[in-house]
């Protein structure tokens, strides 16, 4: 939610609150105030009521043109620079076998082996990745779902009037009536096919072409995206100090105090703690706040410091997340076996 829609309902609700309970004042001491001061207070109580009812409309209003807008920039926009690429190259004036060539080379071009989509894949960026996938699926399918929603539409007011047919008493005009719907029927069914393709463009081929070429790269990913038993005790360990921070900020009254923690949240969120190959590390068992976690310490190095604390944590991202455990006193240590 934002400022000004936190802005608009508080101070809507404050108002509403404020009435409600002047209205309660005014109906316990109705009985002492003189018949114009009642139908004065009424008024402006009614006044204010409406009010509130508008600033509620214009506010559902508003909600329903942004996200319309919304709507309508996701449809258009990928909001992706590398894929920005190939989408600007769907505008022409009259698609024809050219327009077509032109788009399927481009996106050969980028979905070529090493080339900028692979590097995504290298960089792990699954979530560009995806991003392209809905956007491609929406364009597929947005043709579809605007001709199914008109022609439900339509039909809907093609069974009013069968509705409206069915009470006229001359058989003649029900007998116009039926034809006339069976026409229209048949013609909203089959205006669908008057061009060939999507209103007489194959670009959506293009866009099939380009998911297919996509999915090819995600599956890919997916399958490379692998732990080890020990990454999923360092896995379970982030999700546990996640979970404590989501606590503890949902205690917190200040807003600078929640949005350092949402901060903090989003951090650990981003830390790459998986190893994946354990041999020359040490895994420290460690309490968070009753639960069991890890971190990871230089095997060698951290004797020095019995692996406790900060120091030879085997990289920047444990440090961080021990410097986030010690801030809101997360964790504490077990006590070694002699």
């Amino acid at each position: 939610m934002k400022k000004w829609e936190k802005y608009y309902i508080g101070i809507t609700g404050a108002i509403f609150i404020i009435t409600c309970i002047i209205s309660i004042i005014f109906w316990r001491n109705v009985s002492h105030l003189s018949e114009v001061t009642v139908v004065i207070i009424k008024k402006i109580l009614c006044i204010i009521i409406l009010l509130i009812v508008v600033a509620m409309a214009v506010y559902v209003i508003i909600l329903g043109i942004i996200n319309m807008k919304r709507g309508m920039h996701n449809i258009k926009k990928c909001d992706d620079e590398l894929f920005t690429k190939i989408d600007q190259y769907k505008k022409c004036w009259g698609e024809d076998n050219n327009y077509y060539i032109k788009q399927i080379e481009i996106i050969n071009l980028l979905y070529k082996k090493n080339g900028k989509v692979d590097e995504l894949v290298k960089n792990k960026e699954i979530e560009r990745l995806y991003a392209r996938a809905d956007f491609l699926l929406v364009q597929n399918s947005l043709y579809d779902n605007l001709t199914t929603c008109f022609s439900s539409l339509v039909i809907s007011v093609i069974a009013s009037f069968v509705c409206q047919m069915m009470q006229c008493e001359s058989v003649i005009l029900m007998f116009v009536w039926m034809i006339t719907i069976l026409i229209c029927f048949f013609g909203i069914v089959l205006s669908r096919y008057a061009k060939k393709g999507h209103d007489g463009s194959y670009r959506y081929y293009i866009d099939e072409y380009e998911r297919k070429l996509l999915m090819e790269k995600i599956s890919g990913l997916e399958n490379e995206l692998i732990i080890t038993d020990q990454d999923e005790q360092i896995l379970e360990t982030k999700q546990v100090v996640i979970n404590e921070l989501i606590e503890i900020r949902q205690k917190k009254k200040f807003k600078k105090q929640k949005e350092k923690l949402e901060t903090d949240i989003k951090q650990v969120g981003q830390l790459n703690l998986c190893m994946g190959d354990y041999t020359t590390y040490y895994i420290q068992k460690i309490n968070i706040k009753g639960v069991s976690g890890c971190l990871v310490y230089d095997l060698e190095k951290g004797k020095e410091n019995n692996y406790m604390g900060e120091l030879n944590l085997i990289n920047e991202d444990y440090s961080i997340l021990y410097q986030i455990l010690n801030r809101y006193d997360l964790i504490s240590y077990y006590e070694r076996e002699k």
